[in-house]
């Protein structure tokens, strides 16, 4: 018998559900920071190169550090800074450093600044594949070829992430053998409807998550570059997600926003925007905290939401490529690491804001926006008798 059509959109609601914690429970198997899937990202050979270094690896006892940059009027980061300069509150109240560290490039005694550049062949179009190359191709022989710092490079596909070996500075050593990978064909498309993209945030997320994984390893300061306008963030599935859901996508956030710290990561996002496309502001609509699981929604999960909440910063300069490169590794030359005790939380996944404030006149402070403690998250077994229902 034929249904009604308030039948029919009812089935198709259900259906749409069920598909949704489908993914998310992919996602909370792969994505998962500092984790046992850490090697599958890693380059063959390559492991960990100071097995002793305690970049990536849990708290002990509380502690918490952060990377800060701190950056005058022009945007250039500000040395010379000291202990004494800074104020660290958490939740608004004013904490002891019992650490701190100015990061001079590399010269940092916990080891040189790491540059990642990660090409996004999953979201970016094709338009914009072959002019990104190119512009990251100019960056590269920049200055002869010599780069700053040590300098990686990898990409996001979907036949899975791929990461150059080691890293050098040498770009013109880079570039060649960056020029070795085939890129990859996009097979889903924008336009193949909510499935299409919801294929497209599970790759992107799991990948980058299995990225920051094996950066969990290395020691020192690093940063990710990602050329891409960002992932789906699914805005019209709000109407959609159950609180099973909700809890799903703040355990994402939970597990991102506290292992990209823990790693001593900071993300940038480079947009090549291409204008009659997208908003490349829509993501600030979301960039407050998500405190309860209640209140966690999809675009909550954006490359950008995560990178400006790490510190790093979204750049937007139209089809300027390498001017955005540039703008992101200056802020490697000189930052400051601060520790201190982190407050255990009286609940499960308690939000803590955290904020930097610098004794010196015109600055602008950029950190880890906060971090979760007493974290618990939700069991497997529970979203997958979801996707089962």
């Amino acid at each position: 018998m034929r249904g009604t059509r308030m039948d029919r959109s009812y089935r198709r609601n259900q259906m749409s559900l069920v598909v949704f914690a489908a993914i998310l429970w992919l996602l909370a198997d792969v994505v998962n920071i500092p984790g046992a899937r850490a090697q599958s990202a890693a380059p063959a050979g390559e492991g960990p190169t100071n097995p002793d270094a305690t970049a990536g690896q849990p708290d002990v006892h509380g502690r918490k550090s952060i990377n800060v940059v701190v950056v005058d009027k022009l945007g250039h980061p500000v040395r010379g800074l000291q202990a004494s300069d800074f104020t660290l509150l958490d939740n608004k109240e004013p904490q002891k450093l019992l650490g701190f560290q100015a990061v001079e490039g590399n010269s940092s005694s916990a080891g040189p600044v790491h540059v990642v550049i990660v090409v996004d062949n999953i979201n970016t179009g094709f338009g914009a594949v072959a002019w990104q190359r190119e512009q990251l191709n100019e960056f590269l022989k920049e200055d002869s070829g010599v780069l700053r710092y040590p300098t990686t490079l990898g990409m996001l596909s979907e036949s899975g992430l791929k990461l150059q070996k080691g890293s050098t500075t040498d770009g013109n050593a880079l570039l060649a053998d960056f020029n070795k990978y085939q890129t990859d064909l996009r097979l889903i498309n924008r336009n193949a409807g909510i499935y299409g993209l919801a294929d497209m945030l599970e790759m992107s997320l799991s990948q980058l998550g299995q990225l920051a994984a094996f950066e969990a390893t290395e020691p020192g300061h690093k940063l990710i570059l990602v050329i891409s306008p960002g992932w789906p963030m699914l805005p019209a599935a709000g109407d959609q997600e159950d609180l099973v859901q909700r809890n799903w996508v703040f355990n994402t956030i939970v597990e991102m926003t506290n292992g990209l710290r823990e790693a001593n990561i900071t993300l940038y996002a480079l947009n090549p925007f291409e204008l009659g496309r997208t908003d490349p502001f829509y993501y600030e609509g979301y960039l407050k905290p998500v405190a309860l699981a209640k209140n966690a929604e999809y675009p909550n999960l954006a490359l950008q939401v995560f990178a400006a909440h790490s510190g790093g910063q979204v750049l937007v300069a139209g089809r300027d490529i390498k001017g955005e490169l540039n703008t992101a590794i200056r802020d490697a030359s000189t930052s400051y690491e601060l520790t201190f005790e982190g407050a255990p939380g009286d609940r499960p996944n308690e939000y803590h804001a955290l904020q930097v404030q610098v004794d010196k006149p015109d600055v602008k402070v950029r950190t880890t926006a906060g971090y979760y403690a007493n974290v618990r998250l939700s069991t497997q077994s529970s979203a997958k008798k979801t996707a089962k229902n």
